[in-house]
């Protein structure tokens, strides 16, 4: 009877509320609470869900972080390539908090089961999609927030400094539950850790140490950061949070699969980033020939070259081509060929904000714009199969966990030799895709550690950047703290035309539904709801 008389107050509470009416699927979630469901297919599920949503987001996702992040950019003019869609209210925080919705019921059905080891690693989902929202909005409604059932339609927003905090204090606790825990995890539905409790605490142990070096700026407890540093964190590819896709549905296949971006169309649009190519053959790192396709040799003085093929084996794969030309005759194409970009390069990338149209270019003999290549490199082939052993989604790697370990302890907030944590991210992260570094890598002065502190940093934040390689979420939040790479006026960007954007705007329906604490957020950023306020983090 008090559940019914509650219903009846929330069911009132709603219709009194016109513009409440997005908040109504909230109203739902008890009748979705899970009670009956297994907590295996619970966990297969919050592990899916959660990782995919991560990973997507970050790379081939809507309102595309991987071109802001530089390792890819959109054919011609697009939005993503000079942060246009950062000038809109975004819709991703509905995606984010509609599988945050589902985490908490998975917490609250197997607390009620006493099943204290998969609560804790439901807590460890739990903690890394609110840090995500946070990090791309700032102040959320965090603790009030996706609780239509309790009659709460209009959630107050908690201030990010406080957050941060409780997203930390949870990972903690869930390390306490899964040790506490007395249940076997099914081997056969954690498709991340096949039931290996001791590698769910390195992940969160390793989740902390993000979110500790994210809040470094504003709040950081040396000793604190020092135990953390001495716990069980993740330190081998294979302890990577990380699940394979699978071949089929599109659903579970890689968003660059054939499934999902056909290979004649749709996969061709977005090309590796000049920054990423470049820096790339700078280092002369073996990633290059995984991530990028080789280019025919760009230009041949011929004039009929359809009877010419040139056959490249890269990394497994097979790249045939027919050779281009350039057509001298053409007094006006003879005049600038000199000036063309890398002529003759096995590999180009597209510049940052440019608006040169691949596609077209590539299959005419119209002459381009001369800053950039004629010829602009694709993606690898591995990149267009639905599942492979390297392509994985991924939320935290090895490599990324001793680069934040250089980070800190080049700053001496931990003990530890910061060349060894730095030399041994580059070694994981070119593990993680296969590579084994080779002995003369750090000869190279581009790779080698220095011994100036800037210059150090500079070294761990080009690093890891290429270690994100289109985690694209990690990689954002991490440059807008560091800022390294210098990354800002590559290209066409222009800083004073195209200032880097700092955050997502809320979603339209915020400011329609729940203005009132809308306002209140709003009027605590310098700018307001604006891409160049800057959230708490980063003040």
């Amino acid at each position: 009877m008090k559940k019914f008389l509650m219903l009846i107050a929330v069911a009132f509470a709603f219709s009194s509320c016109q513009k409440s009416s997005f908040r109504e699927d909230e109203l739902l979630a008890k009748r979705n609470a899970l009670e009956s469901a297994a907590p295996n297919l619970l966990l297969s599920s919050v592990i899916q869900k959660s990782t995919f949503l991560y990973q997507n987001k970050g790379g081939m996702g809507a309102k595309n972080l991987a071109c802001t992040m530089q390792y890819m950019e959109g054919n011609r003019n697009s939005d993503d390539n000079n942060y246009l869609n950062f000038r809109l209210p975004n819709e991703s925080l509905y995606d984010y908090t509609s599988v945050i919705k589902f985490v908490n019921a998975a917490i609250i059905d197997v607390n009620k089961k006493g099943l204290k080891s998969h609560e804790g690693i439901f807590r460890i989902f739990q903690s890394l999609l609110w840090s995500t929202v946070s990090d791309l909005y700032g102040d959320i409604y965090y603790t009030e927030g996706l609780r239509g059932q309790d009659a709460i339609l209009f959630p107050k927003f908690d201030d990010q400094q406080n957050i941060y905090p409780a997203l930390i204090q949870n990972l903690k606790d869930a390390v306490k539950l899964i040790n506490e825990g007395t249940e076997v995890v099914d081997n056969s539905y954690d498709v991340m850790y096949a039931g290996n409790k001791a590698r769910w605490v390195k992940l969160a142990n390793s989740l902390q140490l993000r979110l500790m070096m994210r809040q470094s700026n504003k709040i950081l407890d040396k000793t604190e950061l020092q135990a953390l540093a001495a716990l069980p964190l993740i330190a081998d590819v294979v302890e990577n949070a990380a699940i394979p896709y699978i071949d089929g549905d599109g659903s579970f296949a890689s968003p660059m699969g054939r499934t999902n971006s056909d290979p004649a169309t749709s996969f061709q649009i977005f090309r590796p980033s000049k920054t990423l190519v470049d820096s790339l053959k700078a280092l002369n790192d073996e990633r290059l020939k995984v991530w990028v396709a080789p280019l025919e040799r760009p230009w041949a003085n011929k004039i009929d070259s359809n009877d010419i093929k040139r056959t490249i084996v890269q990394k497994g794969y097979t790249y045939e081509y027919k050779w281009d030309y350039i057509n001298l005759s053409n007094t006006k194409i003879a005049a600038v060929a000199p000036l063309i970009v890398d002529q003759m390069t096995l590999y180009a990338g597209y510049a940052a904000g440019a608006s040169v149209n691949v596609l077209v270019a590539n299959g005419s003999y119209d002459f381009p714009d001369t800053r950039y290549n004629y010829k602009i490199s694709k993606f690898s082939k591995l990149f267009n199969e639905n599942a492979n052993p390297l392509l994985k989604a991924t939320i935290m790697q090895a490599d990324e966990v001793q680069f934040l370990l250089a980070e800190a302890a080049v700053k001496g907030w931990i003990t530890g030799d910061a060349r060894a944590y730095y030399e041994n991210g580059v070694k994981l992260a070119m593990k993680r895709w296969g590579e084994t570094t080779p002995a003369n890598y750090f000869a190279n002065p581009v790779a080698a550690f220095p011994a100036v502190k800037n210059e150090q940093l500079a070294k761990i934040g080009l690093q890891k950047w290429l270690g994100l390689f289109l985690m694209g979420l990690e990689s954002y939040a991490d440059y807008r703290r560091t800022r390294t790479p210098n990354i800002e006026a590559n290209g066409d960007l222009n800083p004073l035309v195209n200032p880097f954007p700092l955050r997502y705007r809320y979603p339209q329906t915020e400011f329609k539904n729940n203005a009132e604490n809308y306002q209140i957020a709003i009027g605590k950023l310098d700018r307001g709801d604006t891409e160049f306020s800057k959230m708490w983090l980063i003040k």
